[in-house]
């Protein structure tokens, strides 16, 4: 029955790396799905509750949690807040099968295994990214940058589209495997090959120009040698093949970071621009504090900062501002101080339970023959894992992506429940009735999250199609389906902003002079319905500005570009636009 939980599980982690890292709710929704299935298979009655997760930890983990879901419903722009939903919801199942239900060091091997492996399918991609310093992606539906620019950039991302959420997949991976390396049981040739995967892993963060990736991946390597020589100390027979393997390791890496750096000009510069005085972020999160003056205690509401990172934008920031680049002031700009304190709370008891763990793991340290199968592991993995996020976090947005929140959510499992050979082995029985509840709501949480998102694919797949055919070219195509996507859902704004903009391009077409100013009052109702479900995107204000000014209703039309500009002052695509 255990298979039955974990398959769904491996498969969702499978299909969210492939489509992207489940960047677009379409995408991110069947994954979750799969969890969901998970979740409801997790109750099967010869399944023991765990005795090990630690209350306030837990406790944590539901009151932050809930706090998120019910602010994002409460948001103003529903939609957009959608996915930070998503992710809430499957981080939150994730969390509590790992941490109650499949703690066995088997389960979680297996996962963190499986993880490891699609970190090697990452490459792939990755290299030929590095290599030919080009913007190929293995699926035609996600295209980055310079697809559309002309200006190709060497940065891997792997399946994904951002470098930086592809280092932070590759550093967690290389840093879990780097421990299973040192203190997994396992034969020689897989803790070679174990070895080997750290390895790749650390290249795959070089490969991503990742900055933040660099100056995190530094930081859980630190943690685990630091956490390795702890326990090599305790051992009283303190084994040569411990310490060779840890400073080996480190040789290897520091060995390996070098030769890339010296050997790659384009690592080498990014190695030197880690301390850069010209660099956007402290713009970014300026513009997120402005946001956070607006609601201090709740905060603006789910990725609210979408729309009010342009509104308070730094003239010198021109391209969209869509992440705050710094996961914690993101938290706080959109969910308040309450948010905030929340969260931080939450870290504060994990860190003190992984703490603990790791000390009663080493206390039954006695010999190097100890019976602790991979919990150890595992716990010094999953600590530098989080050490590596904290630093992370600071500059980027992984959390923000499907799959690296999935993960980080079973690495904080790993942290609050050691996990025991035998999950009835415990005799804990303080708060059990607390576990058996959080467990007992998964299928709650499950079957609610079905319910009420499935409905929503059949129009996020419309408007994915629609996107895709404007991107290629198919302007009839996406009008048509973005058509038949409003009906089956009227709360997507971007359905009629890619309505808006085929029907304008249709427009322009010289073979359509007979209907071309049908298609742009077309163009101008799409834009209009938009707006009225997202009153504060500037995109489909200038849309709806220029559509009119097509039509010839330019007093309509300066209304709108004027009301782009409120919406996005500092915009030189605002300001430049004419009517």
């Amino acid at each position: 029955m255990r298979f039955l939980i974990l398959i769904p599980i491996l498969i969702a982690f499978g299909l969210l790396e492939v489509f992207i890292g489940g960047a677009r709710l379409l995408y991110a929704i069947p994954g979750i799905t799969l969890v969901s299935i998970a979740a409801f298979f997790s109750t099967w009655p010869g399944l023991k509750t765990s005795r090990r997760a630690d209350i306030p930890a837990l406790v944590s983990v539901f009151a932050f949690s809930f706090y998120i879901l019910l602010r994002n419903r409460l948001s103003d722009i529903e939609y957009i807040a959608r996915m930070q939903f998503t992710i809430m919801v499957g981080c939150l199942m994730i969390y509590l099968i790992f941490a109650l239900v499949l703690t066995k060091p088997s389960d979680r091997r297996r996962l963190f295994v499986f993880l490891l492996f699609l970190a090697l399918l990452q490459l792939w991609p990755a290299l030929v990214q590095f290599s030919q310093c080009n913007d190929w992606m293995p699926l035609s539906l996600a295209q980055r940058r310079g697809v559309y620019t002309g200006i190709h950039n060497w940065r891997a991302s792997g399946f994904f589209i951002y470098p930086n959420n592809f280092a932070g997949y590759m550093e967690v991976v290389s840093l879990i495997a780097m421990s299973f390396t040192i203190w997994g049981k396992f034969s020689g040739i897989v803790r070679i090959l174990m070895g080997y995967t750290a390895l790749a892993g650390m290249a795959g963060v070089l490969m991503s120009g990742s900055r933040g990736g660099y100056l995190s991946l530094t930081t859980g390597i630190i943690v685990v040698i630091f956490l390795s020589l702890k326990v090599w100390k305790k051992l009283p027979s303190r084994p040569v093949v411990v310490g060779a393997v840890v400073g080996t390791a480190l040789l290897i890496i520091l060995g390996s970071g070098l030769f890339v750096a010296l050997h790659s000009n384009e690592v080498g510069t990014r190695i030197g621009q880690i301390n850069d005085p010209g660099n956007m972020r402290p713009l970014l999160w300026r513009a997120a504090l402005n946001q956070f003056q607006l609601s201090p205690i709740w905060g603006t509401g789910g990725f609210s900062y979408l729309h009010y990172g342009r509104l308070f934008r730094d003239p010198s920031v021109q391209n969209d501002p869509i992440h705050a680049h710094n996961d914690y002031l993101q938290l706080l700009a959109d969910y308040g101080l309450v948010g905030i304190s929340l969260f931080m709370i939450m870290l504060i008891l994990h860190l003190r339970s992984g703490i603990t763990s790791f000390r009663h793991l080493v206390a039954r340290t006695s010999d190097w023959d100890s019976p602790l199968g991979d919990r150890l592991a595992l716990n010094i993995g999953c600590q530098s894992a989080l050490a590596a996020y904290m630093v992370h976090s600071l500059v980027d947005f992984n959390m923000q992506l499907p799959l690296n929140a999935l993960m980080m959510a079973s690495v904080f499992a790993v942290l609050v429940n050691p996990g025991t050979p035998r999950e009835d082995d415990s005799s804990v029985r303080s708060g059990e009735w607390i576990r058996s509840l959080m467990r007992w709501s998964l299928p709650v949480i499950g079957i609610a999250f079905m319910l009420y998102e499935l409905p929503m694919i059949r129009g996020e797949l419309y408007a994915e199609r629609s996107r895709l055919a404007l991107r290629d070219g198919h302007a009839d195509e996406a009008l048509n389906l973005a058509r038949v996507g409003i009906t089956k859902t009227r709360d997507n704004p971007e359905l009629f902003f890619d309505a808006g903009e085929a029907a304008l391009r249709l427009s322009m077409d010289p073979d359509r002079k007979s209907s071309a100013q049908g298609l742009r009052i077309v163009a101008a109702d799409a834009f209009a319905a938009g707006l009225k479900l997202f009153p504060q995107d500037s995109r489909l204000a200038i849309k709806l500005a220029q559509a009119l000014a097509a039509t010839g209703d330019y007093f309509s039309a300066s209304d709108a570009l004027a009301r782009a500009d409120q919406l996005d002052p500092n915009s030189s695509f605002v300001s430049s636009s004419s009517l």
